[in-house]
């Protein structure tokens, strides 16, 4: 599966760098759909993978937002290279968003605060809160999402996308998803960066991106890549 998808992935990013240069203006922030961006309004479905030296953790997720709601559903699961799919966990997360500096012509602020339902093979049910936040610019955005359940499982994520082509189109990104399991100590702790691409047709907008890492945590290796629909 590493073998197909890793480079299926790189081609699709080459083939479509030469369409990135064409046009020489942003678009105003408020109009532009920015594909990274996890509270971009109506329904989105990512399929995204994080390639280990053993084995591949996969992640279907399904987001809809709304001015006011943040809703996502995710199943996680595992495929070792040499056996079968195993599941992992599946979560539901409800949050509420605010706006600030409707007024800043420079910067769009979305905050959300809500709760998460889960359950994981390891630890059965459990529930807790979240918090989300995204600052966005014309070239820049910051990412934060952060939930904490009550089994003492911790799931932080903090990204910078940087967009280096006149149209918006690709980006230099950093958007690691760190974990931490307070009872067991099995923790993960990735760093890396890499590019991102948005693909946009009559349908609908697509993003695909490719992040190698390291993880510090379990000192390894892994591409952290996938792909999202918006539609």
């Amino acid at each position: 599966m590493k073998n197909f998808i890793l480079p299926l992935l790189f081609i699709v990013l080459s083939l479509n760098f030469a369409n990135a240069q064409d046009t020489t203006t942003v678009e105003n922030v408020e109009e532009m759909v920015d594909a990274s961006n996890p509270l971009s309004k109506g329904l989105n479905v990512y399929q995204i993978g994080r390639f280990k030296p053993n084995q591949v953790q996969m992640q279907n997720i399904v987001n809809y937002t709304t001015s006011k709601w943040f809703i996502r559903a995710a199943v996680d699961y595992t495929k070792p290279y040499d056996a079968d799919v195993s599941y992992g966990s599946s979560s539901f997360m409800v949050s509420r968003l605010i706006e600030f500096g409707k007024n800043n012509e420079d910067w769009k602020i979305q905050t959300g605060f809500g709760a998460v339902v889960s359950h994981s093979a390891a630890n059965g049910v459990t529930a807790g809160v979240n918090f989300v936040g995204v600052q966005l610019s014309k070239k820049w955005k910051f990412v934060e999402l952060l939930t904490y359940q009550f089994n003492g499982t911790i799931e932080a994520q903090y990204g910078v996308y940087y967009k280096f082509t006149n149209n918006g189109l690709w980006e230099v990104r950093s958007h690691p998803r760190m974990l931490f399991n307070t009872q067991t100590g099995v923790n993960e702790i990735p760093v890396g960066v890499g590019l991102g691409r948005t693909v946009k047709s009559k349908t609908f907008t697509a993003y695909i991106y490719c992040e190698p890492e390291y993880d510090l945590a379990n000192n390894c290796y892994l591409i952290y890549s996938g792909v999202k629909f918006i539609f």
